[in-house]
């Protein structure tokens, strides 16, 4: 009897567009470039990946648990050797993988035959996170503290002149005419000559042209009229959410406890001092993802103050719920990490509409998150206003609302349409999904619930 082809559950597909889908011939070509050629022994490791090695080495159960981790990759290689016609990437051992990350370290996310690369870690790791090891791994408080120092490192050269060989070639890699069309060239401002940007992370913070003419601010005077901070595609919304929940369960319920929680002392007794989980129970969550292409700055969403300092809560990079994810896109993951991921923290107190807490999530290696520096306590803040960046970091964003005894949110559009609950995935290559938000762009309205009533009797067809 011949093998039937492996295939997997499709709850991973959503797909945005960090990563080629998987079976695409790009990811071969890069794992033979990253996995395949020039094991690069330590000596030649930057020193927060010399470091990561000697903490795995040095912790016997961690160095037993990425052993394993690794026998349990073959192990699905072995089984889905032909998954879709592209064999599953091998880590051999931890050398392997430190060589492996190391690589990465050189290079900035690039194109392979007009497919973005855009995880690269991820991509890597991606056959050794469905692995029962492997999950343990990456919810290790100190591997993630380890995994930080590495993607930090990789950030500063990101910033660098180095890391902008994408643009500095028309028609080759980010200014290739499938990437320009993707991002939308003309919208932005760059360098009037070659390189059009100075670095990876120059590009990745670009700003518009024209704001005020491309992203207009929806009711400026009025926070009546709910607007997002950020560009991005809609993954789902929630009302009445609970204080507490068990979102690790598949359905992902967001609890609000786990939320607005940090590991950080300090930090957590800002957050308990004011009650912030009291304040947003029962509220409403609004949550979307970004894609590569997207404008990566945020602006703040309501006339109002900023409550306290911003936080940044440190978090997993590769911990996921839905697996396998061979894509690497861990977007349907995105409720699950919005309470255990590395995420930033601020909340605005409104006059009329109560608080609003804005959390910029990281997503794997996209985890670098920069408030702006006028974000402080007691700062009085209009719509509009640099609210702060992901610089390479970021891949989804979360807005919560304070229930409010008068008053609903309603999720929709300038034109009135109504968002869904739980929206059709993004499919493309770009990851826009059907109900794409723009930066200060309306997604909601505050309704006296009255009118809401009135309006739901006058539907109600006569019993005679």
């Amino acid at each position: 009897m011949k093998n039937k082809q492996r295939t997997f559950n499709d709850t991973s597909s959503v797909q945005s567009g960090w990563l080629p889908p998987f079976g695409h011939e790009s990811l071969k070509i890069y794992y033979e470039i990253i996995l395949e050629v020039d094991i690069e022994p330590e000596h030649k490791w930057v020193k927060p990946i010399q470091e990561l090695y000697q903490w795995i080495k040095s912790n016997e159960v961690v160095d037993d648990l990425f052993n394993t981790a690794f026998r349990e990759n073959k192990n699905i290689k072995d089984e889905y050797h032909h998954v879709q016609g592209v064999p599953v990437p091998r880590i051999k051992d931890t050398e392997h993988l430190m060589s492996a990350f190391n690589k990465v370290m050189k290079r900035a996310p690039y194109f392979i035959n007009d497919a973005l690369v855009g995880l690269p870690f991820s991509a890597i790791v991606v056959a050794i996170d469905p692995t029962l090891s492997g999950r343990t791994i990456f919810g290790l408080p100190e591997f993630n503290k380890k995994m930080s120092k590495v993607l930090n490192h990789w950030n500063k050269f990101l910033a660098t002149k180095k890391s902008n060989t994408g643009f500095s070639v028309d028609g080759e890699q980010w200014l290739s005419e499938t990437a320009k069309k993707q991002y939308e060239f003309d919208l932005w401002s760059r360098n009037e000559k070659l390189p059009y940007w100075d670095s990876w992370n120059d590009f990745f913070t670009r700003e518009f042209k024209d704001i005020d003419k491309q992203r207009p601010i929806a009711g400026p005077d009025t926070n009546k009229i709910v607007i997002s901070p950020n560009d991005g595609s809609l993954f789902r919304w929630r009302s009445n959410v609970a204080k507490n929940d068990v979102f690790w369960f598949k359905d992902m319920k967001y609890s609000i406890k786990d939320i607005l929680s940090t590991s950080v002392e300090k930090d957590q007794k800002v957050l308990d001092h004011h009650k912030i989980v009291d304040i947003f129970e029962g509220g409403y969550v609004f949550q979307t993802y970004l894609n590569p292409y997207n404008y990566h700055k945020w602006q703040v969403p309501v006339n109002g103050k900023v409550l306290f300092d911003p936080i940044v809560v440190p978090g997993a990079f590769f911990n996921k719920l839905v697996i396998p994810d061979f894509s690497g896109a861990t977007t349907a993951s995105l409720p699950y990490l919005s309470q255990v991921n590395a995420r930033g923290l601020i909340v605005f107190k409104t006059e009329d509409y109560g608080h609003v807490c804005c959390i910029p999530l990281g997503m794997s290696e996209v985890s670098t998150v920069k408030f702006d520096s006028k974000m402080k306590k007691g700062k009085q803040v209009s719509k509009g206003d640099p609210m702060g960046m992901f610089e390479y970091g970021g891949s989804s964003f979360v807005t919560i609302y304070e229930k409010l005894p008068d008053q609903m949110l309603i999720f929709k559009n300038e034109r009135g349409e109504l968002y869904p609950q739980n929206p059709p995935p993004a499919q493309s290559s770009a990851g826009t999904g059907s109900f794409p938000t723009e930066v200060r762009g309306q997604v909601g309205e505050w309704v006296p619930i009255i009118d809401v009533l009135l309006d739901m009797q006058d539907h109600i067809p006569d019993a005679f």
